[in-house]
């Protein structure tokens, strides 16, 4: 904002007075501005000369580019047409800490014979003295602003290493207090049923209208959520107690624990579905039939994520290669005609309920006979897998032990600082005590409360994962009851088992192979008893493949079958 205090039009006789301050909360408080204008006016009343006020209010000065500042922008015009030749800024940081900025005022100044006045005096950049000095103390200024800028660099990696948060929102679910993140519990709900919801089967859209129909409102916008931060909120590590902070400077890395919402293996378990959601996002939501191994299958001469079509008027229930329409659909269309053989190699497709059926049948054998699956699978297996672990009786007791020790610790920290908030109320301690003591008290209880969360979620994850490992178990010695699962039952179980199946067409021979490959070295698998004759002495587990066959002849009613061994490797039980 430029303010005339003057009519006089005779440069020589006009005071420019430059006003800044570095922020915008210090222009609302306004003392700052008022006194660099103050004392501006003071001194064009000691040199007997009218005054111009440019007040640019609160910005920083380390923009590099002047237009960034429209004040001074318009006062760096002005000085270039000759309408100034009395200028004051409170000092020289008030035009600017940047180098290429500075150095353009002072070659600005110079050229149109322009006075600089500061509150330690003046300034004739056409005196080499002044000009030296004027230089001197713009590099200061300069370096003061660099230095700072490290200080609070620096100051932030270290409150970060602390725990504090980094700054900006907290994510879904998290709210700040006292600087760091404690779970928002009116969130956290949503949190869990997201992920609930999509370990499920559900697709995030599904989610994003369960999430705007009950008005839930997003962290970063106004409105509705978008599939975007929904895809974004769900690889969230916060939510299984911890994250990453990276100093963009330096590239140092701070790995930051805070209060957990889940526990890890539903966390990943809805990675794995979201990265097989993305693959098939193409033909995704074309069709609302349950197909039980469409989401499975990928084509093994092209890649491409197999489709199914189910239709009853032209007796139609196949699952395909959607190559050829994938290439016809981006090309919009094509000239010439579509013939057998050619395309991917994909050359016919396959009956649904017979491949089902074989599929069906070549895991219920496998399961049947792993050695793995029967032996405490989460503790000796899905631990290599990095999914989660089983934990001994012992171990369990342990972390009971620690919980009631963190409550005890908690309780004890809030009676403190009721013991301190009372004491303040009674005039036993001073505000400046108390609120030092207050402060350490709540520190303390942030870290107990991240700890105990954690515990209790590592403990909850045990059970969690123990009831899983009751189930394979159960599948595993009761295998008679699988067939009695309903459909999306059926298919969450070969998804727990199996990555993805690959599907070649055999033109030599009229075959589809079919090639299951699992999560789990369970193929072929078995035990190797360390003394055959004293079994007590323990035991080797035989590793298996992951992966097994399935060959199906075109037109034979036979539908020949074949199971794939592969080479088995050795891994000690402890």
């Amino acid at each position: 904002m430029i303010k005339k205090a003057t009519t006089e039009k005779d440069p020589k006789k006009i005071l420019h007075i430059y006003t800044r301050v570095s922020t915008v909360a210090q222009r609302d408080k306004g003392t700052s501005l008022d006194t660099q204008l103050a004392l501006g006016i003071k001194r064009s009343k000691e040199l007997k000369l009218g005054y111009k006020h440019w007040d640019e209010g609160g910005k920083s000065s380390h923009h590099e580019d002047i237009k960034d500042r429209p004040v001074l922008s318009a006062l760096y015009d002005s000085i270039v047409n000759g309408e100034v030749k009395h200028l004051w800024v409170y000092d020289q940081s008030r035009l600017s800490r940047n180098d290429f900025v500075a150095s353009s005022f002072r070659y600005i100044c110079d050229k149109n014979q322009v006075t600089v006045y500061t509150k330690d005096g003046q300034f004739n950049l056409s005196n080499p003295t002044d000009k030296l000095l004027k230089q001197m103390l713009d590099a200061l200024a300069q370096f003061d602003n660099a230095a700072r800028a490290e200080r609070s660099r620096l100051g932030k990696i270290s409150k970060v290493k602390a725990g504090y948060w980094h700054g900006g929102p907290a994510p879904f679910g998290y709210k700040i207090v006292d600087k760091r993140l404690v779970v928002e519990s009116s969130e956290a709900k949503w949190v869990k049923k997201i992920f609930a919801d999509s370990l499920a089967g559900k697709s995030t859209a599904d989610v994003k209208r369960l999430l705007d129909s009950k008005g839930v409102i997003p962290r970063r916008a106004k409105g509705l959520w978008t599939i975007g931060s929904l895809q974004a909120l769900i690889k969230n590590t916060h939510y299984i107690g911890k994250y990453q902070y990276t100093d963009n400077k330096s590239g140092t890395v701070v790995k930051i624990s805070c209060p957990a919402i889940l526990d890890e293996p539903t966390w990943k378990s809805v990675q794995q579905l979201k990265k097989r959601e993305i693959a098939r996002t193409p033909q995704k939501n074309r069709t609302k039939k349950f197909y039980l191994l469409r989401d499975l299958m990928f084509c093994g001469h092209c890649g491409r994520p197999f489709g199914a079509r189910s239709k009853e008027s032209k007796n139609e229930n196949l699952y395909y290669c959607p190559n050829k329409e994938r290439a016809w659909a981006k090309e919009g269309g094509t000239k010439t005609p579509w013939a057998r053989g050619t395309g991917c190699g994909m050359a016919r497709s396959l009956n649904i309920p017979e491949t089902d059926a074989l599929v069906w049948e070549l895991v219920g054998k496998i399961h049947s006979k792993s050695s793995l699956l029967k032996e405490d699978v989460k503790r000796r297996i899905l631990k290599e897998q990095g999914v989660g672990s089983i934990r001994s009786e012992a171990e369990i007791k342990a972390l009971e032990v620690k919980i009631k020790k963190l409550q005890k610790e908690l309780a004890q920290a809030q009676e403190a600082q009721g013991g301190l908030e009372a004491n303040f109320r009674l005039k036993e301690i001073t505000k400046k005590v108390y609120e030092f003591g207050v402060q350490r008290v709540k520190e303390k209880i942030v870290v107990i409360e991240t700890e105990l969360t954690n515990t209790q979620m590592e403990l909850l994850g045990n059970t969690t994962n123990k009831k899983w490992v009751d189930w394979v178990a159960r599948f595993g010695e009761e295998l008679i009851e699988i067939d009695k699962l309903s459909d999306e039952d059926k298919k969450i179980y070969l998804n727990g088992l199996i990555e993805k199946i690959v599907v070649m067409y055999l033109p030599e021979v009229n075959e589809h192979q079919l090639t299951a490959h699992f999560h789990l070295p369970i193929v072929n698998d078995g035990i190797r008893y360390k003394d055959p004759k004293q079994k007590s002495k323990g035991y080797t587990l035989v590793k298996g493949g992951k992966e097994a066959g399935v060959r199906i002849k075109k037109k034979d009613p036979r539908w020949s079958k074949l199971v794939t061994p592969v080479q088995n490797s050795d891994v000690t039980v402890e």
